[in-house]
């Protein structure tokens, strides 16, 4: 089956989920603006969002759990399905 150049590898639009929800929740309890010096401080944060999920197996057999935000913008006759990731983060102080 040739393959159009002009589109991305679906492979390669798909992360591990781990990832995915490591990169979600990589953030500093300070945030600080350089330009103005203002700083913010997190003490929860809460996601949802559509994520496309896909089952996906190497050259071994061995699967792996990828996610990325949906990749089809068009209905389409076969659709993927589409979850909805759910994320609540919040800061342990240890008070």
């Amino acid at each position: 089956m040739p393959t159009n150049n002009s589109q991305p590898n679906q492979q390669t639009l798909h992360s591990p989920l781990a990832e995915v929800v490591e990169q979600l929740t990589d953030w500093d309890e300070i945030l600080a603006d350089p330009q103005t010096g203002s700083t913010m401080q997190l003490e929860a944060v809460k996601l949802e969002m559509p994520l496309e999920l896909r089952i996906q197996a190497d050259e071994t057999g061995k699967l792996s759990l990828n996610g990325s935000a949906p990749t089809q913008t068009t209905e389409t006759t076969i659709m993927p399905v589409f979850h909805r990731l759910k994320l609540h983060v919040e800061v342990d102080r240890g008070d």
